[in-house]
C-alpha cells in the first residue's frame, strides 16, 4: 500500500468512526422510542378491544334482561303473550323483535303474532347466540339472536345488527374492532364468515366471560423511520444534529497530530519504522560489498517521512533504541537468509541513547550472530548529533564490541561534537566522511582538502574510510584515487525497501557506472 493509499485508508477509518458517533445518539435513543411507541399502540388497541367488549356486553345485557322477562311466558297461548312480546320491543333498547318457542319451533312473534317455523338449537353457539347477515324482512341488515331456555321452551330476543355496528364503530379508532359469534363476524361497516379480517402483525383478542362471543382487532407496526418521523420528528432532528456535531468534532480531533513522542510510540506499536538499505561498494569491485540500514517512517497519514524530521526526536525521547531494535530484527530476518559476498558490511546508526540503555552489546551479539551465518559483518556508526560522555563503562563496551568482531565507525566525521576525543578514547575501526565534504569535490577546494586530510588521518591510524553522498562520476573517481575504502551514494544506488534489496542481492547485487 503506497503512502497515498495509506492516507486515504486512515482518513476513511476516521470518517467511519465519525459517522458511527453521528448516528450513535439516535441509535441509542431510537430503540426506547420505538419500544414506547409499540407499547402505546398495543395499549391503545387493547383499550379499543376492551371498550368494544364492554359495549357489546352492554347491548346483550339488555337482550338478556328482556329474554328473562319473556321466558316464563313461553308455552302460553300466543294471543295472551303477544302483547308482552311487543311491549319488550318497545321499551328495551337495541331490540328489533322477540319470539317464543316450544321445542325448536317458533310459535309466537312480536312481528307477526302466531307463526310456525323452525329455529334449530344447533345453529346457536352454546345454545344461546346466533349471528346472521340478515333475514327475509331485512336481508342486508345483520341481526343477532339471543336465546334463553327453560326445559323445552325458550325465549329469543333479536338484536338489530346496526346497533352492534355502531358500538363497534364507537370502539374503533384508526383500527377496526370485530365481533365474532361462531363462524360469523361483524365489523363497523361490513360482515362475513370466519376468518375475520384481523390479519395484521399484532392481534388482540378478548373473550366475553358472560356470553359466547369474542371481540378482536389487529394492527401492523409501521417502519421504524416512519414511526420516528411521524411521532418524534423534532427529537429525531435534534439527535441527528447533536450526533453530527459530535461526529465532526471527533473527526477533527482524530485528524489532529498527537504529541511527537506519542506519535512515535504509536508508530512503534504499529511497526511503521521500516529499514531501507543503501548499498555500499568498494572501488574496483562490480558488486555490492555492504549496505547501510536507514530508518524510514511510513506514516499512515503523511506517507514516507524524512529521517531528519523524526530521528532527533526519537533520540531525545530514547525511543530510538527500540525503534532500531525492531527495524534490525526485521531486516536481519530476511538478509540473514542471503549468501553475502566476503567481508560484506551491514551498518546501522547508534546514538547516545543506545550506549545508555544497556542492551547494545546483547543486541549486537544477536545481530552479529545472524550475519555470521550468511557471511556478513555487523558495523555500527556512532552519530555525533549528541555529546556522548566517555565513561569507563562506555570504553569497556567499545572494547567488548571490538572483541566481538563488530566494526565501529564515527559517522559524519568532523561535523559533530568531539570526533577527535572519540578517536583518542574509544576503540573504533573507521571514519565516515560526511556528504557535505564529498559534495564540494570538484567545486570547492576547501572540501577536497578536508577529504584529503581525513583520508590521510585514517591511513595513519589504520582506520577504514567510508565516503557517503557520492553522486557524480567525478566524486567517485576522486575518492577512488584517494584510496577511500568504501563508497556510498546515489551515484551507486539509492536507499531501497528491504524486499527490493533482497531481490537485487539474489540477482547478483551488481551495479554499473
Amino acid at each position: 500500500m503506497n503512502s497515498l493509499q495509506l492516507r486515504r485508508h486512515h482518513r476513511l477509518s476516521h470518517l467511519l468512526f465519525a459517522l458511527l458517533v453521528t448516528v450513535l445518539p439516535l441509535a441509542a435513543t431510537a430503540p426506547a422510542l420505538l419500544w414506547q411507541e409499540r407499547q402505546d399502540l398495543q395499549t391503545l388497541v387493547q383499550h379499543q378491544v376492551e371498550q368494544g367488549l364492554g359495549l357489546v356486553e352492554g347491548i346483550l345485557g339488555q337482550a338478556d334482561e328482556a329474554a328473562r322477562i319473556l321466558l316464563p311466558l313461553a308455552g302460553g297461548p300466543c294471543g295472551k303473550v303477544v302483547y308482552p312480546l311487543r311491549r319488550q320491543v318497545a321499551i328495551t333498547p337495541f331490540i328489533r323483535s322477540t319470539m317464543l318457542l316450544t321445542g325448536n319451533n317458533v310459535y309466537c312473534s312480536s312481528l307477526s303474532g302466531r307463526v310456525h317455523w323452525a329455529m334449530p338449537e344447533r345453529g346457536f353457539v352454546q345454545g344461546r347466540m346466533q349471528l346472521l347477515p340478515g333475514n327475509a324482512i331485512t336481508p342486508n341488515v345483520s341481526l343477532l339472536y339471543y336465546r334463553l331456555h327453560r326445559g323445552t321452551d325458550a325465549a329469543v330476543v333479536t338484536v338489530d345488527g346496526r346497533y352492534l355496528q355502531l358500538a363497534l364503530q364507537d370502539a374503533s379508532d384508526s383500527i377496526q374492532v370485530i365481533l365474532q359469534v361462531g363462524e360469523q363476524w361483524l365489523g363497523p361497516h361490513r360482515d362475513g364468515k370466519a376468518p375475520p379480517p384481523v390479519d395484521g402483525q399484532m392481534v388482540e383478542v378478548r373473550h366475553s366471560s358472560r356470553y359466547p362471543f369474542t371481540v378482536s382487532s389487529s394492527y401492523d407496526l409501521p417502519p421504524w423511520y416512519r414511526q420516528l418521523w411521524s411521532r418524534h420528528a423534532p427529537l429525531t432532528v435534534t439527535l441527528l444534529l447533536l450526533g453530527a456535531f459530535a461526529g465532526a468534532t471527533l473527526y477533527w480531533l482524530l485528524g489532529r497530530p498527537a504529541s511527537f513522542t506519542d506519535e512515535l510510540q504509536r508508530g512503534l506499536a504499529n511497526d511503521e519504522f521500516k529499514g531501507y538499505l543503501q548499498p555500499i561498494v568498494k572501488p574496483g569491485l562490480p558488486d555490492w560489498r555492504g549496505a547501510e540500514v536507514l530508518m524510514r517512517w511510513r506514516h499512515p497519514r503523511e506517507g514516507l517521512i524524512r529521517p531528519d524530521l523524526f530521528i532527533p526526536h526519537a533520540e531525545e525521547s530514547g525511543l530510538i533504541v527500540e525503534m532500531t531494535r525492531q527495524m534490525m530484527d526485521t531486516v536481519l530476518a530476511k538478509v540473514g537468509k542471503l549468501s553475502l559476498p566476503p567481508d560484506f558490511h551491514l551498518a546501522v546508526n547508534i546514538s547516545r541513547a543506545h550506549l545508555q540503555e544497556g542492551g547494545l552489546y546483547r543486541d549486537c551479539q544477536h545481530w552479529a550472530g545472524l550475519l555470521a551465518t550468511c557471511g556478513g559483518v555487523l558495523a555500527l556508526e556512532l552519530t555525533e548529533r549528541e555529546m556522548v560522555a566517555i565513561t569507563p563503562e562506555v570504553e569497556a563496551l567499545f572494547d567488548r564490541l571490538d572483541a566481538l568482531g563488530v566494526k565501529v565507525a564515527l559517522d559524519d566525521f568532523g561535523t559533530g561534537h568531539s570526533s577527535l576525543v572519540y578517536l583518542q578514547q574509544l576503540t573504533v575501526g573507521g571514519l565516515k566522511i560526511d556528504q557535505s565534504f564529498v559534495a564540494g569535490i570538484g567545486s570547492d577546494g576547501l572540501s577536497a582538502h578536508i577529504v584529503d586530510s581525513v583520508a590521510q588521518l585514517a591511513a595513519k591510524l589504520g582506520l577504514t574510510t567510508v565516503a557517503e553522498g557520492v553522486e557524480t562520476a567525478e566524486q567517485f573517481d576522486y575518492l577512488s584515487r584517494l584510496g577511500i575504502g568504501w563508497l556510498q551514494g546515489f551515484y551507486i544506488a539509492r536507499p531501497m525497501p528491504l524486499d527490493e534489496f533482497v531481490y537485487r542481492m539474489r540477482q547478483g547485487g551488481t551495479w554499473r557506472r
